[in-house]
């Protein structure tokens, strides 16, 4: 992961943080519509600006292919079919929150490790899983060549703690909506 990649990482864990402590500790509901309002404002510049990253980067990558002599007839042919379906889906409607995430209408708060319902949730930096941090923690002491435990999960790599961090919307729905 690139450092600019992860800075804006943190700049999303951040923002979540303090939506969350708008919402808790703001009594006027003027005043935290307005400051949630700037807030979304922030977020929405940081997608845009994420976008614009991954665009520069995959451009840069297809720069070092033009540029290599050994360069083969495959990566051109990708590079000519990933332009026409940009091409393609530009000309269709423009929908201007199409950088926003999209999120399931269904939360699922039981802990793939235990089956229990989480207390303390971390999200997988790397497939985008939720797991109980004490569950996983000691899942990880037993076999540290764990892979993800939820099922289907397309990711081969180990879990590693250091690339989970604290799902603070999980944390704020758990909140919310006790057992």
């Amino acid at each position: 992961m690139t450092q600019s990649t992860q800075m804006m990482e943190e700049l999303d864990d951040c923002c979540m943080r303090t939506a969350g402590n708008i919402i808790k500790y703001y009594d006027n509901e003027e005043e935290r519509q307005k400051m949630l309002k700037d807030l979304r404002e922030c977020l929405k510049a940081n997608c845009a600006i994420s976008a614009r990253t991954k665009a520069a980067n995959t451009i840069r990558q297809q720069m070092e292919c033009l540029f290599e002599p050994e360069g083969d007839i495959t990566n051109i042919t990708k590079v000519v079919f990933v332009l026409t379906n940009k091409s393609v889906s530009s000309q269709g409607v423009d929908d201007t929150d199409a950088d926003l995430r999209l999120t399931d209408s269904q939360v699922n708060v039981i802990d793939p490790i235990t089956k229990t319902r989480m207390t303390n949730p971390v999200r997988n930096a790397v497939c985008g899983h939720t797991y109980d941090k004490e569950s996983l923690v000691a899942m990880l002491r037993k076999n540290k060549n764990t892979r993800c435990p939820v099922v289907g999960c397309t990711s081969l790599d180990y879990i590693n703690l250091s690339q989970c961090r604290p799902d603070i919307a999980m944390k704020m729905y758990l909140e919310q909506n006790p057992a």
